[in-house]
């Protein structure tokens, strides 16, 4: 075992701008599930249950994303995945799925889900944003491998 070995993790990942909008999106999924958590509507309704479902999945998806990167698994252990395409379903999905929770989320009116819908809207543009970073990525990179 030799000092000068490569890192198992990348440590520029976490400030470069895709690592800051995974923190961004896990920080507006962890406060917009504590608005509603200790709104004043019991969470057993729908709209609230959907929401906290929405975020919960939101939450570990983009944790495991982040992680995934941080660790460097996608070079380790998914050599055969490609990562942006990977990426793109993930955060479209994503993406979808906050917009639909927020959106029936803000319709009941109340203090704290009015809260919850601004951050879960909040991590709706930043799934938009990194997917369409992941798209362009992919375009990108078939149009380079093209041959004439």
């Amino acid at each position: 075992m030799s000092l000068t070995g490569t890192q198992d993790y990348d440590r520029k990942y976490l400030l470069s701008m895709p690592g800051l909008c995974k923190l961004a999106c896990l920080l507006c999924s962890f406060v917009g599930m504590l608005c509603i958590i200790c709104g004043p509507v019991r969470v057993s309704n729908f709209r609230g249950s959907f929401y906290l479902a929405v975020v919960s999945i939101g939450f570990v998806a983009t944790g495991c994303l982040l992680l995934a990167r941080y660790l460097r698994l996608w070079q380790r252990q998914f050599c055969r995945c490609d990562p942006t395409l990977w990426s793109l379903a993930v955060h479209s999905s994503l993406a979808l799925a906050y917009f639909t929770a927020s959106g029936l989320v803000l319709s009941l009116d109340i203090g704290a889900y009015t809260a919850a819908a601004f951050f879960g809207l909040t991590a709706f543009c930043i799934n938009g944003l990194e997917a369409y970073g992941n798209y362009r990525r992919s375009r990108q990179r078939e149009v380079a491998t093209q041959t004439i």
